[in-house]
């Protein structure tokens, strides 16, 4: 659960209805989780690891969870004092493709779909998916691992939620504002 406290920067909100409709978007915006449905088989990733995120930490938790199911030591401390940018507020998606290079891994970064998350779960790789929570040109992007998938939506480590439920319908119009951005990890090839 959530809690929701209403910012007043002066006058009542009747007068200030920039600040009502805010405020009541926010509220939508925080309201796209809910429970595993009861019924229907769930696909899930055992064992994806889970890193709490910190402000503006999404992209170093999001690649510490999948570095680490991959056996690659890694930190979101870490990997942000890397590449995390305090000017952007985020990691940009190069960067993290980049430093998953670095550790030895192969990437792939592309227009995903709901069928390449299934089928990627499917084999056991996780995928890291970029949704953008904003509202019309304000932008507000966050990283998350999907870990697994029900008929009715996926299962994603994010935020401060480990393997939560989003219906299908509330998470693709926020990954369809990024252009489905997707990130999938796995092993490099040894030589």
């Amino acid at each position: 659960m959530f809690s929701l406290k209403l910012i007043k920067f002066g006058g009542s909100l009747r007068d200030r209805p920039s600040l009502w409709l805010l405020n009541l978007l926010l509220l939508f915006s925080c309201a796209t989780t809910r429970n595993l449905p009861e019924h229907g088989a769930a696909r899930m990733i055992e064992n994806v690891p889970f890193f709490l995120q910190e402000t503006y930490q999404c992209g170093p938790a999001s690649l510490a969870g999948v570095l680490n199911y991959w056996g690659v030591e890694a930190s979101p401390e870490a990997i942000a004092e890397e590449i995390y940018s305090k000017s952007a507020k985020g990691t940009p998606g190069l960067d993290m493709v980049l430093y998953a290079r670095k550790k030895g891994l192969d990437v792939v970064q592309s227009r995903g779909s709901i069928k390449s998350i299934k089928e990627n779960i499917d084999l056991g790789y996780p995928v890291i998916v970029l949704v953008d929570y904003g509202f019309w040109v304000y932008q507000q992007n966050h990283f998350m691992v999907i870990a697994g998938y029900h008929k009715n939506g996926v299962i994603a480590n994010s935020g401060k939620n480990q393997l939560k439920f989003i219906r299908e319908e509330d998470f693709l119009k926020p990954w369809e504002r990024t252009d489905f951005w997707t990130l999938l990890i796995k092993p490099g090839q040894v030589p």
